[in-house]
């Protein structure tokens, strides 16, 4: 829900209008300020109080440490809640995956989560995490299953269901999700591993990127870690460069820009593109002004943007906590989509430093 609060201030306040992320410039803002359309203030009230209500206490000390200048720390304490002893994470960090034990997944969106929050009590945490990743790594392949083998014996979505190695098969033996984002935060601490393991990690992933026709197939998970990792420290400009250019192109091709299908599974505007700075934000400007526009008017009742997947009747006594717990996220997720299973509505939690106000 965090990320929707975000929205919701955001355009409350007349900031959130792809006018302004665009760069047109002032006067031209000034031109169009009939134009944009804001949250309403009783729309902006609703989402804070489901904020407050309703979010776990991790989003909740995000929500003050954006907005009422709370701490990065009280927001690290509650990430460690979903920490093991391994130094891994898990305990639904990602709440389609309600095991306890640590994965690769749920490990890889805390570490950027920490990467984000950038204190010392969370860097802290990093070298353990890393142990982790690397005492689970498959040196053969160099990837990592997405979530453990126990998944299967705590409530799951579907799609984290595996039955001979069908979730390889779905996620494409690990090639892009959830290597990509792992090896992001990685890069932002390489002097934790080995250089030589770093570099080969990156080359072979880079290969692996490189062999898609096309990023933002499904749902776009694999569009946003490579932008995630396009913007790691330490990559050589060739790669990132290469990088930069396959997601702005992907942007450009694969995002849906027909309102009716918004609200199903798809590579939506904001999705593909949630920061004022989002590469290929600019070849799809008018696309995201009407999906702004369209997400205003798709705020519920309760004032959160709800998910739109289910668990399809699986689980009916731990759904309805997932489901909240993901309507923090209802554009994009923190976690790996599989291919044509789900979409949501509104904002990456995974962007909460780009909508700051100042």
């Amino acid at each position: 829900m965090i990320p929707a609060i975000l929205f919701a201030r955001s355009v409350h306040e007349g900031r959130y209008s792809v006018r302004s992320w665009i760069a047109l410039g002032e006067k031209d803002v000034a031109d169009r300020g009939a134009e944009v359309r804001k949250l309403t203030p009783h729309g902006f009230r609703r989402a804070v109080a489901y904020v407050k209500t309703r979010a776990r206490p991790l989003e909740r000390a995000l929500y003050r440490y954006h907005f009422e200048e709370g701490s990065e720390d009280a927001a690290i304490d509650e990430l460690l809640r979903f920490r093991n002893t391994d130094g891994g994470f898990g305990h639904a960090l990602e709440p389609d995956v309600r095991t306890p034990s640590s994965s690769a997944l749920a490990t890889g969106i805390a570490l950027r989560l920490i990467t984000e929050l950038d204190c010392p009590e969370g860097d802290e945490l990093v070298p353990d995490a890393i142990s982790y990743l690397l005492d689970t790594l498959d040196r053969k392949s160099l990837t990592w299953c997405v979530v453990p083998p126990d998944t299967n014996h705590s409530p799951h979505a579907p799609w984290w269901h595996d039955e001979e190695d069908s979730l390889a098969k779905t996620f494409d033996d690990f090639l892009i999700i959830p290597r990509v984002l792992i090896l992001g935060s990685l890069h932002a601490y390489a002097a934790l591993m080995s250089r030589e393991l770093l570099e080969q990690m990156t080359n072979a992933t880079i290969e692996a990127i490189s062999e898609l026709p096309v990023l933002g197939t499904g749902g776009g998970s694999d569009l946003e870690y490579v932008a995630y990792l396009a913007a790691a420290p330490g990559l050589p400009h060739a790669t990132r460069d290469l990088l930069t250019q396959q997601v702005a192109a992907a942007v450009s091709q694969r995002v849906i820009t027909d309102p009716d299908k918004w609200s199903g599974y798809c590579l939506t505007p904001l999705r593909a593109t949630p920061r004022p700075t989002s590469l290929g934000a600019r070849a799809i400007r008018e696309a995201l002004d009407t999906h702004l526009d369209w997400t205003i008017n798709h705020q519920a009742a309760n004032g959160a943007w709800d998910p739109t997947w289910s668990w399809f009747g699986n689980y009916p006594e731990v759904w309805p906590k997932a489901q909240a717990s993901m309507a923090r996220n209802p554009h994009a997720r923190n976690v790996a989509q599989p291919p044509r299973v789900r979409s949501s509505l509104a904002i990456s939690s995974e962007q909460l430093g780009a909508f700051r106000l100042q």
